[in-house]
């Protein structure tokens, strides 16, 4: 048995608010890394310790972001295809209060426990 789609309207609108504030936070990044590479180098040209330390944050940031986006993308992907909310360890129907908290999860708690004793 499935969700509804009722349930998965709801889900689908989770995920698309998601996926909205996360690429503004993307585009935020990227215009903040296009700024510290005009303004990064010191008046001898040459890059800083800060400077270092500011791109690499918001490269890991910026991974962590579209990491997300990619898996905000297969949530919805699933939504259309109608494989949302099923467990790929165990294949039962993942419970709706996990989904809502978790919308882009592919585990089951089951199935995410059996996963870490298999590790």
């Amino acid at each position: 048995m499935a969700f509804s789609k009722q349930d998965l309207e709801l889900f689908k609108e989770k995920l698309l608010k998601i996926k909205s504030k996360e690429s503004t936070q993307l585009d935020e990044i990227v215009s903040q890394l296009e700024q510290l590479s005009e303004n990064g180098q010191d008046e001898k040209g040459q890059n800083t310790t800060s400077y270092s330390v500011q791109v690499e944050n918001l490269l890991n940031a910026k991974s962590r972001l579209l990491k997300h986006l990619n898996q905000v993308n297969n949530a919805l992907l699933r939504i259309e295809n109608n494989h949302y909310g099923f467990c790929v360890q165990t294949g039962v129907l993942i419970d709706k209060n996990r989904l809502l908290a978790v919308p882009t999860t592919t585990l089951s708690i089951e199935g995410k426990k059996m996963r870490e004793v298999n590790k």
